[in-house]
């Protein structure tokens, strides 16, 4: 054995992954360009979804729990440990958002 370890296995993994371009356009020109992924959670009936801009990639940003991905009505409760737990080992910010804006829930 070489003493080489393996990376801990997530105890969630998204549904689905979704790379996502947008471009606003006003007349012929560009006037906004969003680049980023969208991660899609299912956790045990709640649903959550994480969004990282490509421009900034070390941040992803967190949303739930939703009783579903179509309806998404907000439910009580936080945001499971299994998916803040595969966050957080691709990014170094994990913010959600606040009654008053974006407020980061853990960082490196």
């Amino acid at each position: 054995m070489s003493g080489h370890q393996n990376a801990i296995d997530d105890d969630i993994k998204p549904s689905e992954i979704e790379h996502k371009c947008e471009v606003i356009v006003a007349g012929a020109e560009v006037v906004e360009r969003y680049n980023y992924f969208v991660y899609h959670f299912d956790c045990a009936g709640r649903y959550f979804w994480a969004k990282a801009y490509i421009d900034d990639i070390s941040t992803v940003s967190v949303y739930g729990p939703f009783d579903g991905r179509e309806t998404r009505r907000l439910l009580p409760g936080v945001v499971d440990e299994a998916v803040l737990s595969y966050l957080k080992r691709r990014f170094t910010e994990i913010q959600t958002l606040g009654e008053a804006g974006y407020i980061t829930i853990w960082a490196i």
